[in-house]
């Protein structure tokens, strides 16, 4: 039970960091609600979720049993690109995120669109993600996979709900504790990362 709860924890860490990060789903969630003047972001984070995992299926039943033979080059780099990841938040400040218009009528086609085409998401996948999907494998077999996937989406859920209800309540996003919260998980991101690269290089 504590394995699997950890495993749960790591996967809401994890994807927390990403999700506080300003990014092309975050301008759609905050356009989206706007425009239709409810909570969408939970549907948002459904086609988010969906893309996501068809990418861990083509990691886990294909790319994934050839890429686990450079485990430790994936960990080596995948924690590398978590420190990175840690350092850009520490160092990065809140700002205003600039929503433009969409073509995207749907919320959960939305939630796809803007993740299949976030540049940032082939190479988290490829390395970092597949680096945390891997401990989540090596702990606990699929169980292990599905927590940390879990967890990731609960954050997902979580933050872009959030966000999507301060927009319908007060038409701007206000997250006054950003700042104090990017330092927090950019810390934890950056130990985080440094564990994954001290696994792959002394292995």
């Amino acid at each position: 039970m504590f394995e699997l709860m950890s495993l749960l924890f790591l996967g809401f860490i994890v994807g927390l960091s990403g999700a506080v990060l300003p990014g092309p789903l975050l301008a759609f969630v905050i356009f989206d609600s706007s425009r239709k003047r409810k909570i969408t972001g939970h549907f948002v984070i459904v086609g988010h979720a969906i893309w996501e995992a068809v990418v861990i299926c083509l990691i886990l039943f294909g790319l994934g049993s050839i890429m686990v033979q450079y485990k430790d080059f994936i960990y080596a780099i995948g924690g590398f690109v978590l420190i990175l990841m840690g350092a850009f938040m520490i160092k990065s400040r809140a700002e205003e995120v600039r929503i433009e218009d969409s073509k995207v009528d749907s919320s959960i086609l939305g939630g796809v669109f803007y993740t299949v085409f976030n540049p940032t998401q082939p190479a988290w996948w490829a390395t970092a993600g597949f680096a945390l999907l891997l401990q989540g494998l090596e702990l606990m077999g699929i169980i292990g996979v599905v927590m940390v996937t879990v967890g990731h989406w609960l954050a997902d859920l979580a933050y872009y709900a959030f966000v999507s209800y301060m927009i319908c309540k007060s038409g701007r996003y206000i997250n006054p504790w950003q700042r104090q919260m990017a330092i927090i998980l950019g810390l934890f991101i950056a130990a985080l990362g440094l564990y994954f690269m001290i696994q792959g290089i002394m292995r």
